[in-house]
């Protein structure tokens, strides 16, 4: 049976393939210098902790601390411009797809580090992404609460019917919107669609394998900024990228 923990941390671009799991990393698995290490703390119900992995990809993992029956959403920012949205639907076994899922945003330009910004004077939970938009968590209910520079909708409920049960409606800036999936993180599909959205509002949907490598079973962003920007000029000339 699986445990209990941030687990959309195996939900990695790297980890794509071998689907969503509700297992620990182990420890050694965790290691970066030059990610920011913030140990487990928490405000009201809500826990975070920031670490990074041998790779250099670094993370923010949010989660409730009030969970029963392994019925839960938690959130994993990561310095890809990556926010994941997974939701676990009940205890059984790891290779059950259909209690898990992953809803993908991805944010640009990813123009600084992260941070994690946990006040239990103030009572407040919020992390910076790595585009330098602000996330505010909700520390009694551990939910997305509100977006700094767009506007959201959060379901109350864990339900598959609700596809992640997070939607970002608007945002002023870049984002890529990788949709949803049971079991799986929707990017790992390279024939899958993802759309990109600026800050008017405009849309241009492409091909997972137009904007992610995928090699060895793992799969991650192809692009720096500038060629994101470049490229998106003859893809989606509709786009305005705003960098």
């Amino acid at each position: 049976m699986r445990t209990l923990i941030a687990s959309f941390l195996l939900l990695l671009p790297l980890a794509a393939s071998a689907g969503l799991s509700r297992t620990m990393l182990a420890p050694s698995a965790r290691v970066s210098n030059t990610c920011p290490r913030i140990d487990p703390s928490h405000v009201g119900n809500t826990q975070g902790y920031a670490d990074g992995f041998r790779s250099g990809k670094c993370y923010i993992s949010i989660g409730s601390m009030l969970v029963t029956d392994l019925v839960y959403r938690s959130y994993g920012f990561f310095n890809d411009g990556l926010m994941m949205v997974f939701n676990s639907y009940g205890d059984g076994e790891d290779n059950n797809p259909n209690l898990t899922s992953a809803r993908e945003f991805f944010f640009f330009p990813r123009t600084g580090a992260m941070a994690l910004e946990m006040d239990k004077t103030a009572g407040t939970v919020s992390v910076v992404m790595s585009d330098g938009g602000r996330v505010v968590i909700d520390p009694m209910t551990s939910q997305l609460a509100s977006l700094e520079r767009g506007s959201a909708m959060v379901s109350p409920r864990i339900d598959p019917a609700d596809r992640g049960g997070v939607e970002i409606t608007s945002y002023a800036g870049l984002m890529l919107d990788a949709g949803f999936r049971m079991g799986e993180s929707p990017s790992g599909r390279p024939a899958s669609d993802s759309t990109f959205r600026d800050a008017q509002g405009h849309l241009c949907k492409v091909k997972n394998n137009e904007i992610f490598a995928y090699a060895g079973g793992e799969h991650e962003f192809k692009f720096t900024d500038a060629q994101l920007s470049a490229w998106l000029r003859t893809r989606c000339p509709n786009i305005t990228p705003g960098f």
